[in-house]
């Protein structure tokens, strides 16, 4: 699939252990990949022809068969260099067919093939152990490998009540500031602020948006410049110690304060969830997003320098890549933040 003279962009596609990428050739519409950087799954989208029927008889798939996909850059920045771009392995979990003409759409993320993670409502008392301790017992649970960078926390009593693995992994991880996706059979789990802070990996200007078509926007509401936090500490038995404490600016008429209630077991898990508030509530401060030519560098969770767009220039953090290969080109719709100072 070209994209411009000499440039080719094309999918590589393995079902099962099973190079298929030529016998999708005469089939294929277009593939998307979904790449993000915290909250959810990577996952794959793959739209095909299906007019003789081959793929709804013979080839139908089997949900929970296992895709790995990538992107094959051929002379992209230089001629006679090809340059393989690797999303991993994904679950397939979902089948659409529907005519006129027929076409499939078979849907992918890169989730354990238990289903349970995501589904199963669990309860558990988890005891002095740490927050590294607690996503290596969830991942070991699924088969899961654990991939884990960044500050490490003790925890002396969390109660996992009602709630799947998936969804009581995400919310733990976010309260301590650090982040968490599932990408090809990995937990992934890393510290938002060490992120922002790595190095610039390419320069965006608005010539680099597709169309014109981009979008930014810069927000006051709902953005904090510090946080105190009421928290309730076990002293004794039987006895709750109430205290009140403050992180970032607090005080004077620009102050914008996020006021936070929580159950902590010292004044040091307090001041990290109150930070980590805060900086979650930032990252929604400054944004960009908008729909890029074709680029070969760009995954989540990478910076980027705006330049040449006024107020909205600056260094910036990917949140989100959606690309898209047809036989009408490569696009690709990134979402990302500005990076501020965090607390």
């Amino acid at each position: 699939m070209a994209d411009s003279i000499g440039r080719r962009v094309t999918p590589a596609l393995r079902f099962n252990g099973k190079n298929v990428t030529k016998r999708l050739e005469n089939y294929m519409h277009s593939v998307t990949f979904t790449d993000v950087a915290s909250g959810s799954s990577d996952s794959i989208s793959i739209d095909l022809y299906d007019v003789d029927m081959k793929w709804l008889t013979n080839w139908y798939p089997t949900k929970g068969d296992r895709i790995e996909g990538a992107i094959v850059f051929r002379d992209w920045e230089k001629k006679g260099i090809l340059e393989l771009k690797s999303y991993g392995m994904f679950i397939l979990d979902s089948i659409r067919f529907s005519g006129g003409p027929l076409s499939c759409t078979f849907g992918a993320l890169a989730i354990p093939e238990d289903q349970s993670f995501k589904t199963r409502e669990r309860t558990q008392t988890w005891e002095y152990v740490s927050l590294a301790g607690i996503a290596g017992d969830i991942a070991s649970r699924y088969g899961l490998d654990l991939i884990y960078s960044g500050p490490d926390y003790m925890i002396e009593s969390m109660e996992q009540t009602n709630r799947s693995d998936s969804d009581f992994l995400y919310s733990t991880v976010k309260s301590y500031g650090l982040k968490m996706k599932v990408y090809n059979m990995s937990i992934v789990i890393f510290d938002g602020g060490a992120v922002e802070s790595g190095p610039v990996v390419a320069r965006l200007s608005r010539k680099d948006f597709e169309g014109d078509d981009w979008e930014f926007d810069d927000e006051l509401e709902g953005t904090y410049t510090g946080a105190t936090i009421m928290y309730k500490t076990d002293a004794e038995e039987d006895e709750e110690e109430e205290i009140r404490i403050a992180v970032g600016n607090c005080s004077g008429s620009k102050s914008r304060v996020l006021n936070l209630n929580e159950r902590c077991s010292d004044y040091w898990e307090a001041e990290c969830k109150a930070c980590a508030k805060v900086n979650e509530a930032n990252e929604k401060m400054t944004t960009i997003k908008g729909t890029l030519y074709g680029h070969n560098l760009l995954f989540s969770t990478q910076c980027v320098k705006v330049t040449g767009m006024g107020h909205a220039n600056g260094k910036y953090c990917i949140d989100k890549v959606t690309t898209t290969i047809s036989s009408s080109g490569t696009k690709q719709r990134i979402e990302m933040h500005k990076c501020y100072r965090r607390l």
